[in-house]
Formats: C-alpha cells, structure tokens, sequence
C-alpha cells in the first residue's frame, strides 16, 4: 500500500514518510554540470530504463531512480557521479568504494563512475539486482 503526500504528490512506501517537497526537473537538476556528466547520466537512465517501469525523482542533489521504491540514487558532481544501489549480499570489489548494512538483507553499496565507460556490464548487473530486489520486494 502506498501513500501520497498531498502537499507534493510523490508516492511513497510507508504513510507520512519522511521526504522532502523540493522537486526539480532532470534537466533543472543536469542544467549546470559539465556536458561529460549530463551524458553520462542520460546514458546510465536510458540504459537502466530497459529494466521496467521506472520513476525519476530529482531532488536538490540527488536523482533518486524508483521502481516502486528508491533503489538507485544519482549524485552529480563536477566531475564525476557518486551512485548508491541496495543489495542483498555485500560486493568487495572496484569500483565499489564503500559499503553499509542498512537492515539484515540489505547493503548499501557506493560507487563513482566518470565516463561513458564506467557503464558496463558489471555495473548494470549490480544496478539491475538492486531494481529486482526493490520492485520484487514491493509485490
């Protein structure tokens, strides 16, 4: 069951879940970062978009990617993107720089990428784990 604020319209998981009511447009949020970066996320979003259903939430400094729940969050910077994906089991291994248990079955994991390729098959499979495990968990 999901909730709507009804002050912004997003919908949530949980009812009254903490959120914040700013909201930009993807190309709001792109809008100022070098043209390399801008690339780089619309490819990494057109790739990931092959997956299912997905919803964009570009928020003041995060593009929060939505299968039902947040399992992709995208982090601009001026020269490279910082990525957080959930997992079920913990991955050790580059380019993942950090990782946090947040709950028993699930790892937060950290990432940069800074070109085109950056997104290869490794990272689209850890990437398509993490949509499985939200919009699985969601049914």
């Amino acid at each position: 069951m999901s909730w709507t604020c009804p002050d912004c319209g997003k919908s949530f998981r949980n009812r009254n879940q903490w959120h914040s009511c700013y909201t930009l447009n993807l190309e709001d949020h792109l809008g100022k970062k070098p043209e390399l970066i801008r690339n780089v996320v619309y490819d990494l979003l057109t790739e990931i978009g092959q997956f299912g259903p997905i919803e964009l939430n570009p928020v003041k400094s995060v593009i929060q990617v939505k299968a039902g729940a947040t399992f992709l969050s995208i982090k601009p910077k001026k020269d490279f993107i910082e990525l957080e994906f959930q997992l079920a089991k913990e991955i050790d291994q580059f380019p993942v720089h950090r990782t946090i248990r947040i709950s028993r079955n699930r790892i937060l994991h950290f990432l940069y990428i800074q070109g085109p390729e950056d997104i290869n098959e490794q990272l689209l499979e850890w990437l398509r784990s993490s949509y499985l495990l939200v919009s699985h968990t969601r049914k």
